[in-house]
């Protein structure tokens, strides 16, 4: 996690905010703090006047005065309907897999917290409140990753983070997990009672799907990054040609991520003095795809990126539950606005992007080893007589292959559920979950690709590498030193992992 210092809370009302802001609570911790705007506040007032009103005229409501999915027709009396309310929660605590992390849940609380804010569910200041007392004091919901399939939102995972406002199930505080009451008594938050409607407010909606996919795009952008600045590293060692990455050519073809690469790859490689150093009659007259056409590759995960944040920036501002109680309008709507269609197709296409980039990593390994086009490189890319880097090429494309495979189409696989009721589903949380296992098997891959430059760089004369690249290879080697035996590299590759994750590895000088 990247700790920040913040001067201020980032204010909440129905005002947009940014994938930044995410990452800031998210990932640095920023305070958040509801708007005492009047404006605002009155909203708030009248969206839940409308839905008493409603209530008190005996008209049917959704999951408030009746039953839920094809349960729908069954009334429920006012009598009931707090115990309801609780039981919707406690009906959805059948979640199984791996927890969600502690940044992730934050993610997802805040995530919530915005739609929410909006002014179209009817909830009160309170639960509001609530929201923010669970991310300024660090009590996160542990949240199974599986059981979500995208319709009627993130129902069961959403449920557990309900459950800890209800002092249920259980919470992480300070890095440990316990009993939801406990952490939030040691925190010093009461547990929040829930009033009609807010509890399927809090269940009914994308957020989990939402938060998570943008923090996944983040490490994303953040990983190519240094897929760039690696490719540029790979170009040098090669003994490459420069000319692949001329402002005219990316220009001409006018795709802004690919233009953004190849400027960043010759930022990169400015001051080498190995780049365009091979003699032309030792090669063919153009560098392989992987190198020359790698603005290309990268380039174009980059614009699916910014597709996909534009989009999922988007959701994060909605209104995406159900029903929907219009303040100014005066109606209780019912739609499908916690639908994750859009969630899933961004995600799709992000995981598939971001393959592919693993991929041309993949391609960039077996130049290295390869005699044919390395210039001279040892094909163990370590100057003594063992295996060296062999068996970590096997590794590398063990990782891209598993890549390639989770990139089949979450959006495709609707499963019918709930007696038909859901009968169409976007599985947005599964896109979401296969995008980010897919992001870290591409930092993986990286990490195997600089270790491999990190050895075969001893091949050359380093003084005549760029300064970035010289600055790149010191960071690698402070998790994983050049070989001078052939020895395990398991905890060193997954140390240069982490340092991704943490940004400790820059990616200029």
């Amino acid at each position: 996690m990247v700790e920040e210092t913040f001067t201020s809370a980032l204010i909440i009302d129905d005002g947009p905010v940014a994938p930044a802001d995410l990452a800031g609570v998210a990932l640095g911790g920023r305070p958040v703090a509801l708007s005492r705007e009047p404006r605002w506040m009155d909203k708030l007032t009248r969206s839940r006047r409308v839905l008493e009103r409603a209530l008190s005229a005996g008209h049917p409501v959704y999951g408030v005065s009746t039953g839920v999915g094809g349960d729908s027709a069954r009334a429920i009396d006012a009598a009931h309907s707090h115990d309801f309310a609780y039981r919707i929660i406690r009906q959805h605590g059948c979640g199984l897999g791996p927890a969600f992390s502690a940044i992730e849940s934050r993610a997802i609380v805040f995530t919530r917290l915005v739609s929410l804010a909006k002014g179209y569910s009817a909830v009160r200041p309170d639960l509001l409140a609530a929201l923010c007392g669970l991310l300024n004091n660090g009590v996160m919901p542990v949240i199974p990753s599986l059981g979500s399939v995208g319709a009627s939102g993130d129902l069961t995972p959403l449920s557990y983070l309900a459950s800890v406002l209800a002092g249920e199930r259980e919470a992480y505080l300070d890095g440990e997990i316990m009993p939801a009451v406990r952490a939030l008594d040691q925190a010093g938050l009461r547990v929040h009672t829930f009033a009609p409607k807010e509890s399927l407010a809090i269940m009914n909606g994308t957020s989990v799907m939402t938060g998570v996919g943008l923090l996944t795009l983040d490490r994303l952008n953040r990983t190519y990054d240094l897929c760039e600045r690696a490719t540029s590293l790979a170009a040098e060692i090669l003994l490459g040609r420069s000319q692949a990455f001329h402002e005219t050519i990316h220009r001409l073809k006018g795709h802004p991520g690919q233009t953004a690469t190849a400027e960043a790859m010759r930022t990169a490689l400015s001051g080498s003095r190995l780049i365009d150093s091979g003699k032309a009659e030792d090669r063919i007259v153009q560098d392989p795809y992987s190198i020359r056409c790698a603005p290309h590759a990268i380039g174009a995960a980059r614009d699916a990126a910014g597709w996909a944040t534009t989009l999922l920036a988007r959701e994060l501002n909605s209104v995406n539950d159900n029903p929907i109680i219009d303040p100014d309008g005066g109606e209780t709507l019912f739609g499908g606005n916690f639908y994750g269609g859009h969630v899933a197709l961004a995600m799709d296409l992000t995981k598939i992007a971001a393959a592919s980039v693993a991929d041309l990593l993949d391609r960039q390994f077996a130049l290295l080893v390869d005699s044919r086009v390395n210039m001279g490189l040892p094909e163990t890319l370590v100057d003594y007589g063992g295996c060296g880097l062999k068996a970590l090429q096997i590794t590398c494309s063990a990782l891209t292959a598993r890549a390639v495979q989770r990139t089949g189409s979450d959006t495709v696989l609707s499963r019918p559920t709930e007696v038909y009721n859901q009968d169409k589903v976007s599985m947005g949380l599964h896109a979401v979950q296969n995008a980010a296992e897919i992001a870290t098997l591409l930092q993986q891959v990286l990490a195997t690709l600089l270790v491999a430059l990190s050895n075969a760089a001893r091949s050359r004369d380093e003084a005549r590498l760029s300064p970035c690249g010289r600055h790149l290879l010191e960071q690698v080697r402070a998790h994983c030193p050049v070989l001078t035996e052939d020895r395990r590299l398991d905890h060193e590759l997954e140390a240069l992992v982490q340092a991704m994750d943490r940004q400790a590895i820059e990616t200029m000088p």
